[in-house]
Formats: C-alpha cells, sequence, structure tokens
C-alpha cells in the first residue's frame, strides 16, 4: 500500500528584468521577496546563485545587449527540491562550464568562479537550450537545484504564486 503524498507542484510567475547588470540588486530582493517564508540560509544560496547567473547572462548572451532580457523563474517540483532557472538571450558561441583551473589559479584569477560558486551550493545544476535548433543559440535556461529538508517548504504555498 502505498500512501498519497499531499504536496502539489509550485511555479512562481516569471521575473523579467532588463539585462543591465545594474538591476543586480533587484534580482536579489526579488528572491528574497519570494522565498520570504523559506528557511534563511535556502534563501540566501539561491539569492547568491541567482545574481550571478543573472549577471553571467548580461555579460555572455545577446542578453546583455540592447534591449536586452533576462528571465528568472522559481519552482518547486517536488517538496525536496527547489530549482532556480535563469533564461537568456542567447545568440552566443559559448555555453555555461566551469573553467578548468588548478592550483593557486583559483586564488588569483580575477573573474570566472561563478559557477564554481553555483555548483558548490546547489544540489546539481545545468541549462538546456530554449528552443533546440541545430546551428542558432536562442537563449539557454541555466538552472540550479537546491535541496530541501523534510519541512522547509512552507505549507499553504498556492499552484501558481504571483509575484506582483
Amino acid at each position: 500500500m502505498s500512501l498519497l503524498s499531499s504536496f502539489s507542484p509550485v511555479r512562481w510567475e516569471p521575473r523579467v528584468y532588463r539585462g543591465s547588470l545594474e538591476l543586480a540588486g533587484r534580482v536579489r530582493s526579488h528572491v528574497r521577496a519570494d522565498l520570504a517564508a523559506f528557511p534563511d540560509e535556502l534563501a540566501c544560496d539561491v539569492e547568491l546563485c541567482a545574481s550571478e547567473l543573472f549577471a553571467n547572462a548580461c555579460e555572455y548572451t545577446a542578453s546583455g545587449g540592447q534591449d536586452g532580457e533576462v528571465v528568472r523563474t522559481l519552482r518547486l517540483p517536488g517538496e525536496d527540491r527547489l530549482r532556480l532557472e535563469v533564461t537568456d538571450g542567447g545568440f552566443t558561441d559559448t555555453r555555461p562550464t566551469i573553467p578548468d583551473l588548478t592550483g593557486t589559479d583559483w586564488f588569483t584569477c580575477e573573474r570566472h568562479r561563478g559557477l564554481l560558486m553555483v555548483a558548490a551550493l546547489a544540489l546539481d545544476w545545468g541549462f538546456y537550450p530554449v528552443l533546440a535548433h541545430p546551428t542558432l543559440n536562442l537563449g539557454l535556461v541555466v538552472w540550479a537545484d537546491f535541496a530541501l529538508a523534510p519541512g522547509q517548504a512552507p505549507t499553504g504555498l498556492p499552484r501558481f504564486v504571483h509575484t506582483a
């Protein structure tokens, strides 16, 4: 006999930002507001990762160009996992990767540590294309999953959270 879980997946309304690094603080404050009912340590980790993924989208993709946008979403696909997704504007030949640095290179490099931080804070991370296309990068969704211990997800969340 199996017990049916009363959990229902939850999605937050997507937030759309102009692709400007000046808005990184707004991205962080919105994550903090959206996760106000979650444990503070989890909210801090997601906030930091959202800021990093937003900055990468602005820096390395068409999102940082004129009229570029970045979309940030949150989902609770299961009661043990929270997913952050950042969607960029594409049109780049690069893909998110953790650089292959060794030894003191990690301590002396001035850039390229962001995804290492995401990998350290998240349960897992990755990316997938917005639309599969054989030659064009029309945008990537970079995602990071965060573990939730039993009881960490607030009860009573609606299936769709309006973010106003």
